[in-house]
């Protein structure tokens, strides 16, 4: 039998079906149609009208496989149109809500009380996690879950997927939701004979299909959290901010061994030349006494000059405590030297095994690492400007001070 075939057959069904159906249920169903249709939020794309419909006209076919009752049959299909109504109002908890619509429809009909309190239960037995007690209860259920034994249970599962991202603020990764569905299947079975007969042979068949999309998604996954599907841009992106800040480092090593060069010269030669110069005479000394000043402003700019340099190009290990819980939390990173030396070998080991499956992780970690690496970048350069601008100061102002002294002790 086709697709169209079997589709005309259920609608025909439920035609025929539909002429045994009270007075009362018509009501029900035209008031739920109309306060859908009306009050229901655009974000329900799971929990709308054409849900209830389905669940009333599989509740009419599963009673009518179970023979029961007119009245039984009336009570199960004004559960079955109610049922979901409170999601009007409110989205976990809806059931109360239902059973409000309910007994303020009943009470404008007339409805008896005792066959108001009926459909009341049924509702509430609709339930996350109730167990159904007595043959409506279990109907109801079976009419409700139905989906899990239909071909459409992937395709109305993505609109259930979305639905709950809007409404609870969150949002569920491929292998998440998969294993999310593969528990309700598991979890969820059929209680009824009728509903068995009809939809538990679809229900297994879905679980195996299931767990095939679960490794469809979990490969999926690896291929992102290993970067395969990043491509080489952020690779290289990284590589290229490694790359840079190796330069930098250098170039920085370079200035500030070229500022001890040429400081250290300076101060040999001028310690050099002021003892030859104090031993050659005592007239000598005292003529060259009023170049003291100078000296001194030259000597002692060189010195702080190549003492800011030697900071910046001395080499710093630091070895800190280093909280693992901060790790976890991504707060601190182990790539960069001057943390993962206050930890065991093995937890290191054990850290960068974990990046290797964490594709986030690790680009997180080697941005903190490129963060502590642009720290000390910082502060190698901040040595080295103090260095330069002392050197400069304090070769200008031996020149001025020359000049000075120069003139002053010949006018």
């Amino acid at each position: 039998m086709t697709i169209k075939e079997d589709t005309k057959k259920e609608e025909t069904e439920t035609q025929e079906s539909k002429t045994d159906i009270t007075e009362i249920v018509n009501k029900a169903e035209e008031y739920v149609t109309n306060l859908f249709n009306d009050d229901l939020p655009e974000k329900l794309l799971y929990h709308n009208l054409a849900h209830t419909q389905e669940v009333a006209e599989i509740a009419q076919k599963l009673g009518e496989m179970s023979e029961i009752g007119k009245e039984d049959m009336e009570v199960l299909l004004l559960a079955a149109w109610f049922h979901d109504t409170g999601y009007i109002k409110k989205y976990n908890g809806h059931e109360a809500e239902s059973v409000k619509y309910a007994e303020e429809f009943f009470k404008k009909q007339g409805y008896p009380e005792d066959k108001q309190q009926k459909v009341s239960k049924l509702i509430m037995s609709t339930v996350a996690g109730h167990e159904p007690q007595g043959l409506l209860e279990e109907l109801i259920h079976d009419a409700d879950m139905a989906h899990m034994g239909r071909k459409r249970f992937f395709r109305r599962g993505e609109l259930l997927r979305v639905e709950l991202e809007n409404f609870q603020n969150t949002s569920y990764m491929e292998l998440e939701w998969e294993k999310k569905q593969y528990s309700f299947l598991v979890n969820n079975i059929f209680y009824s004979e009728a509903g068995k007969e009809e939809y538990a042979k679809r229900r297994v068949k879905n679980i195996k299909k299931q767990r095939q999309n679960i490794l469809k998604a979990r490969k999926v996954t690896v291929r992102t959290n290993t970067g395969k599907d990043f491509g080489r841009g952020i690779d290289t992106l990284y590589r290229a901010n490694y790359r840079n800040h190796i330069n930098l480092s250098a170039i920085a090593d370079g200035k500030a061994n070229m500022m001890i060069s040429i400081n250290t010269i300076l101060i040999s030669v001028i310690v050099t030349l002021s003892g030859a110069s104090l031993s050659v005479s005592q007239g000598f000394a005292i003529e060259s006494l009023r170049y003291t000043i100078p000296i001194l402003i030259l000597l002692v700019g060189a010195l702080v000059s190549v003492f800011f340099a030697v900071m910046s190009a001395r080499p710093k290990v630091t070895s800190k405590e280093v909280d693992m819980n901060d790790v976890k939390e991504n707060k601190i990173s182990l790539l960069y030297f001057g943390n993962f030396l206050g930890i065991p070998k093995e937890e290191f080991v054990t850290y960068l095994s974990n990046l290797k499956e964490d594709q986030k992780k690790l680009y997180d970690s080697m941005s903190l690492d490129l963060y502590n690496l642009g720290i000390v970048l910082k502060e190698k350069y901040r040595l080295l400007t103090v260095a330069y601008n002392t050197f400069i100061i304090g070769l200008t102002t031996t020149v001025m001070a020359f000049i000075f002294i120069f003139f002053y002790t010949n006018a």
